[in-house]
């Protein structure tokens, strides 16, 4: 596969986590709905009003939708990512797409080899600056740092 499909669908991860963030649904089942609803439809992209086939591979998808739900089922994650948070503000209290991030972030490097991580890192910071100012992709990239220096 190549890098910008990888890329694509580690956007859609985002989006998938962020849908099962706000509304609490299954994950799964949010995956069915995109595979189902959203796989190769025809979107406008906002910035420059370029039309955008909505691409992604259902099976890196489906690999890290696994991630995420394994990660997740750790009771005490938002603790551990806590400890590391160096400002006085809760992980639960981050915004959503934030969490998203660094949570789909998290569970992909979890599951890795160490010498594929910072360019895995790396994609995720750049998908991130869609959503969010150099600030906050400074304190995920900050925080995931921190948690991957404390693994090894």
């Amino acid at each position: 596969m190549d890098n910008v499909l990888k890329s694509k669908t580690r956007l859609t991860f985002i989006q998938i986590i962020f849908e099962n963030l706000s509304t609490k649904n299954d994950i799964f089942q949010i995956l069915k709905i995109f595979e189902l609803n959203y796989k190769s439809t025809i979107v406008e992209n906002f910035h420059n009003k370029e039309i955008i086939k909505f691409e992604f591979n259902s099976n890196f998808l489906n690999k890290l939708i696994t991630f995420y739900y394994n990660y997740t089922k750790i009771d005490n994650y938002s603790d551990l990512i806590d400890r590391v948070i160096d400002f006085n503000r809760s992980f639960k209290k981050w915004d959503i797409i934030n969490q998203s991030i660094l949570l789909g972030s998290l569970s992909e490097i979890s599951n890795i080899d160490k010498n594929k991580i910072k360019i895995v890192l790396n994609d995720y910071l750049n998908i991130g600056k869609s959503f969010v100012d150099d600030k906050e992709i400074g304190i995920i990239n900050a925080i995931l740092d921190k948690i991957i220096y404390e693994k090894k």
